[in-house]
């Protein structure tokens, strides 16, 4: 019996030393594993998402998912996260959008300056989006607004 496009799928995830699991996919300018997916039209789909439904079931309207194994404290997260590339299902969580959004706010809670060199100790501005809460750096939002 001829293996789904989905298994041939997850059958090429590798194993990494720290328990993630990558796809050997080029990694989209966000930093997340891609390819393409879908009858009789492909269509790019995250990897995360598709190891997600192959190992634990549908993902519900409203919902995303979240990669439990970022570590902010040793990485910054961001476009270069290796996380990102995870698509290892006891590395992955369901959430929603809002809980997804949140998590980065936390995560400018170990950086110290953003990615312009502001320092961002008493420099963040938190909005809201239809996807939650959001936050950055002060500084660079008024230059944004201003230019």
């Amino acid at each position: 019996m001829p293996a789904t496009q989905l298994e041939r799928i997850v059958s090429r995830f590798e194993v990494q030393p720290n328990g993630c699991w990558h796809h050997p996919s080029v990694p989209t300018a966000k930093g997340y594993a891609q390819t393409k997916y879908g009858w009789p039209v492909a269509k790019s789909t995250l990897v995360h998402r598709l190891s997600w439904m192959h190992y634990k079931g549908e993902i519900p309207e409203g919902m995303v998912i979240d990669h439990l194994c970022h570590n902010p404290a040793e990485c910054e997260g961001g476009n270069t996260c290796t996380h990102r590339r995870c698509v290892n299902p006891d590395h992955l969580a369901l959430v929603t959008e809002a809980e997804n959004s949140h998590k980065s706010v936390r995560i400018l809670e170990y950086k110290t300056h953003c990615k312009n060199g502001h320092e961002l100790k008493n420099n963040i501005y938190t909005y809201n989006s239809k996807q939650g809460k959001r936050s950055g750096c002060a500084t660079c939002m008024n230059r944004k607004v201003k230019a």
